[in-house]
């Protein structure tokens, strides 16, 4: 396979967010920075010139001022405020969408640096200044990634992808998993992020099935109600816990578990009228 950018643009389509492109966040910064100065100091000429009657015909009749001044400078000020205005608002909302894309994941990152260090791949093609969008550690706040990760904004399937796969990786998945088949990702093995989030729905599938009656047989087993009330916060403690790890938002687990804990207290009452009665 020949190496260049012709190879690694097949590579970065062939592999899920391998792509990696920089913002140039500095500079692009800076070159608001500059249009909104040059923007102020058009604003602060034509501020100036409303202040002398002979220039300021402009205020009441636009069309007709350039028959009415010799100045046919005033206009130029307003068509370059003009044209520079909406190129700065231009720039300022492609600026926030493109800092809304992602950073790229950390394995993908490797797996690009990866194929450009083997000689299979991309056996370091790039000289120079060119180099460095690979091998300078610096930038890597600064890449983006066109496409958004599956499970990116699942926790539950980010935390078995940062916590549960290397150890399971380490212990028994490399023995259940053949490695990539390209020859520049020998002894690599990739585990789809759409797995991944079907394991974390299975463990909520699970999860919701069995903590609900598992805590009421809790309940029914503890007699006292100080047990019972030491069980509930316990069992609406793990609940929690739980349901930080797999909701959303903050605010999802604080109703979840309220609602949780409800339930639980909905029950001890209606056993202690049942006992009551008995």
């Amino acid at each position: 396979m020949t190496s260049g950018y012709g190879a690694l643009a097949t590579m970065m389509a062939s592999h899920q967010n391998t792509e990696a492109f920089r913002r140039f966040s500095s500079l692009n910064m800076e070159n608001i920075l500059h249009m909104q100065a040059e923007l102020q100091h058009l604003e602060m000429v034509i501020n100036e010139v409303r202040q002398i009657p002979e220039l300021n015909g402009f205020n009441q009749i636009w069309i007709d001022c350039p028959e009415q001044l010799s100045e046919e400078g005033i206009r130029q000020i307003f068509e370059r405020s003009r044209t520079l205005l909406d190129q700065y608002h231009r720039t300022l909302l492609q600026t926030a969408k493109i800092n809304a894309l992602q950073n790229p994941n950390k394995d993908n990152l490797k797996l690009r640096r990866q194929w450009y260090d083997e000689e299979s791949g991309g056996n370091q093609f790039l000289y120079g200044v060119e180099a460095g969008i690979f091998c300078d550690d610096s930038i890597e706040a600064d890449l983006l990634t066109l496409k958004e990760s599956v499970g990116s904004k699942d926790s539950l399937a980010n935390f078995l992808s940062e916590k549960v796969l290397p150890s399971y990786h380490r212990l028994l998945g490399y023995r259940l998993h053949r490695s990539m088949a390209e020859k520049a990702f020998d002894r690599t093995w990739e585990y789809r992020p759409e797995r991944l989030v079907q394991v974390g729905n299975t463990i909520c599938m699970l999860l919701s099935a069995i903590i609900p009656p598992l805590s009421i047989l809790v309940l029914f087993c503890v007699k006292s109600m100080g047990g019972r009330l030491v069980a509930i916060s316990m069992m609406s403690l793990v609940f929690s816990l739980v349901m930080n790890v797999i909701a959303q938002r903050r605010a999802d687990v604080f109703m979840s578990t309220t609602a949780f804990a409800a339930v639980l207290v909905v029950f001890v009452g209606s056993a202690n009228v049942i006992n009551g009665k008995n």
